[in-house]
């Protein structure tokens, strides 16, 4: 199944179109920050540059990327009059939808890879990347990326959660704006105020991409604050799948 899905909605121009024109921001943010900093408007190194521009991706474009992404899966099933097909060659709804969800996953990825690795490309060439001082702390340049790698991966985790919501208000509403824009909403209320939430489990989750950049080292608390939010990214996900499954099974599926 996966297979399929690879072939019909990533494999082609389409999404390499999609998965390569935030490229052009990359370029046009990095020769910005250059310009700037050869005039003295500003002091740019490669480590502060790859976090502003990974910033800047995650925050304004990427959501609605993958969201719409999301979407696009289970409504083109609808729009193509294909949704049915799957279930004559006797496919499970469950596995039809899991794929969904799995190739949404893929897609996030690669929506994800591209950019950020032109921007470490354009962040060394530009720049360069020497010792990294944070705060009080200095880093390698190999810590440091690594550390800036994996708050950009895990960003891509949080986002998840709200493509797979998108989906199911999807399959609720059957109005693609109606559910990218219920999907978006709570991811930006929850990326402003998740950090203050009285809810410890929501709190490890979205404290951990300032934790991965900010950690001394590789050390016990950091390695509990990355299973508690492992912990808690999995129960939501994990119900938000059961809820997909089951709201799936109760639908009819017939092109409306």
């Amino acid at each position: 199944m996966l297979t399929i899905e690879w072939k019909v909605f990533i494999a082609n121009r389409r999404f390499l179109f999609l998965s390569l024109a935030p490229l052009l921001l990359a370029i046009i943010a990095a020769f910005s920050y250059y310009a700037a900093a050869s005039v003295g408007l500003t002091y740019v190194t490669g480590y502060t540059f790859l976090i502003a521009t990974a910033n800047l991706y995650s925050l304004l474009f990427l959501p609605f990327l993958g969201v719409a992404m999301g979407n696009y899966l289970i409504l083109a099933e609808f729009n193509w009059r294909t949704m049915r097909r799957p279930f004559i060659e006797h496919i499970s709804r469950r596995r039809f939808i899991l794929s969904k969800a799995a190739i949404a996953a893929i897609a996030l990825l690669l929506l994800m890879a591209p950019y950020f690795l032109a921007c470490m490309i354009l962040a060394g060439a530009l720049f360069g990347f020497g010792q990294i001082l944070i705060e009080d702390q200095t880093f390698s340049t190999a810590g440091g990326l690594i550390r800036a790698t994996g708050a950009y991966l895990w960003g891509g985790f949080i986002l998840y959660i709200f493509v797979i919501l998108g989906q199911i208000l999807l399959l609720r509403v059957r109005n693609s704006t109606v559910a990218i824009l219920g999907s978006l909403l709570p991811f930006y209320i929850f990326v402003a105020f998740g950090k203050q939430l009285p809810l410890p489990p929501i709190r490890a989750i979205f404290q951990l991409s300032e934790g991965i950049l900010l950690s001394s080292a590789f050390d016990r608390s950091l390695a509990q604050a990355i299973f508690s939010a492992l912990m808690a990214w999995g129960v939501i996900i994990l119900t938000l799948l059961f809820l997909q499954i089951h709201l799936f099974n109760r639908q009819d599926i017939t092109p409306s």
